[in-house]
């Protein structure tokens, strides 16, 4: 979350928004037998969030096919589609893309989002 934080304070020393949060690693999920354990702490995208003022734009598990899709190239999303992470990804994104049409609603160039 440190790092979270110091990207923050820079971003807005330069003045430049923030459109909100992604936590990563946010809970490990037992691949044996589905257990959910916040092993890094529960709740802290969550907190940086309110303290900078902006959204919590969603979560991510800590998970091994996250890195091996990335090591390969294919991202989760593509890779497995029908997986809740795949889903969490697509929320996300639906997320990013509603922070941008809210940023950008009384000023700026037309974004549209397909």
């Amino acid at each position: 979350m440190l790092d979270a934080q110091k990207g923050i304070e820079m971003f807005l020393k330069v003045k430049i928004p923030v459109l909100g949060i992604v936590e990563n690693m946010a809970v490990h999920v037992c691949t044996e037998c589905g257990h959910a354990e916040h092993i890094f702490g529960d709740g802290g995208g969550q907190r940086v969030a309110a303290d900078y003022g902006t959204a919590l734009l969603g979560s991510l598990p800590l998970d091994l096919t996250i890195r091996q899709q990335g090591d390969k190239g294919l991202p989760l999303a593509a890779a497995f589609p029908d997986q809740p992470i795949a889903q969490q990804y697509r929320e996300i994104a639906r997320s990013v893309m509603t922070a941008l049409e809210s940023a950008h609603a009384d000023s700026g160039p037309d974004i549209e989002f397909e």
